[in-house]
């Protein structure tokens, strides 16, 4: 062990400069590999990563925080980009609006962790393969963060920019190299967009080097310990191996939320962002029927930065504004002549907003409004 090493050690831990005390434990670590003694590299890297820090993920979903490392990140070989990112979720099932089949299901998995001990004891293992399908922002990946939470377990997320390489057989090497780093830890293995690389292997399309890929999935899948949960989370369930589906245990199916789900988001967004007012509630609800979750709060938050920009002193919000906001956030802002446009305050009429109020909001005289909507009703009818 050289005294430089050390020496460079001090330094940087007296100035706080924590970038230049990774920089020298780094060297210090390479300089006793170099000499052979592996086991001391180990004991000083193990030492060293139990307590540092990960970088904070680019995951965009609120209340995720980098958590602490538990050992080197896998990186792709050329381009040396992170294969997981290690994550501490702070996202609470109590926050996340699930239908009651799903919540069942996820209460399932939550007590049979809990009463692991127990199960074991008669030679019964808790669930650990989950799979979530369902449609783009209905909820798959928070709900797996929250499931995590209630698990207390860090989230090792599979970043799939990394994992998937142009090189032949190098999705293979870095879906191995994955699963070798979560065997035997006790955290949750997220794979989202799982389609990307569990394809069915008869689809005709598809290159060789996918279906080796599957292959390996199923492989290491197959060798990873039950200490480890995995759950995916897809929008193309139907598109996976037939294979791929008999290694996971359960398969949960989130929709867009119902009424009562809507009604829940709606609340929660409002203590959540502090917002004063007071708005029709059950229009909400009804203007939000279809979305997914990420779609209602993108429209929440359209009507929350309206109203902060108004002053954020009204105590209610008309429902004029809100129809006006609504129609903003989902024609784009398109002109009042495209068929979104008419489509969108036909879709409005339909919820109970009068013509009147559509008059104001648009700027569009009553009786054309009228004959608009009337033709529009027309060519629905006749499937057009």
């Amino acid at each position: 062990m050289k005294a430089a090493h050390i020496i460079r050690i001090i330094e940087a831990h007296k100035s706080g400069d924590e970038n230049a005390f990774e920089k020298a434990i780094m060297d210090l670590i390479a300089d006793e590999e170099r000499k052979g003694n592996s086991s001391v590299a180990l004991a000083f890297r193990d030492a060293y990563f139990s307590g540092g820090k990960l970088v904070s993920p680019g995951y965009s979903g609120q209340g995720i925080h980098a958590s602490k490392s538990m050992g080197l990140i896998p990186k792709d070989k050329d381009s040396t980009l992170d294969l997981i990112e290690v994550q501490s979720p702070h996202v609470k099932l109590s926050d996340v609006a699930l239908g009651p089949h799903t919540q069942r299901a996820i209460d399932q998995v939550i007590a049979e962790h809990r009463n692991r001990e127990e199960l074991g004891r008669r030679g019964i293992l808790p669930t650990s393969r989950l799979i979530f399908c369902g449609p783009p922002g209905c909820g798959k990946t928070v709900t797996a963060y929250a499931l995590a939470q209630e698990l207390d377990m860090p989230v090792a997320y599979v970043k799939l920019d990394g994992v998937v390489s142009s090189y032949l057989g190098q999705t293979g090497t870095n879906l191995s190299k994955i699963f070798d780093f979560v065997h035997g830890k006790r955290l949750m293995l997220f794979l989202d967009e799982f389609d990307a690389i569990a394809k069915k292997r008869d689809d005709s399309h598809e290159l060789g080097e996918l279906k080796r890929v599957v292959t390996t999935l199923l492989q290491k899948f197959d060798a990873l310990s039950p200490e480890t949960l995995v759950v995916a989370a897809t929008n193309h369930d139907h598109l996976l191996d037939p294979a791929v589906w008999r290694r996971f245990e359960m398969s949960i199916r989130l929709e867009e939320p119902d009424e009562g789900q809507r009604e829940t988001i709606l609340k929660r967004f409002a203590v959540e962002h502090d917002l004063g007012y007071n708005a029709n509630s059950g229009l909400l609800v009804k203007l939000t029927a279809g979305m997914s979750g990420a779609q209602i709060v993108g429209f929440l938050q359209s009507l929350a930065k309206y109203w902060v920009m108004q002053g954020g002193a009204g105590d209610a919000i008309s429902t004029e504004e809100i129809g006006t906001v609504w129609l903003n956030h989902f024609t784009l802002y398109a002109d009042e002549n495209s068929d979104s446009y008419v489509k969108a305050l036909q879709a409005l009429t339909k919820h109970g907003i009068s013509v009147r109020v559509l008059e104001k909001i648009s700027g569009i005289p009553k009786s054309t409004l009228s004959y608009r909507l009337k033709k529009e009703a027309t060519l629905n009818g006749r499937g057009q």
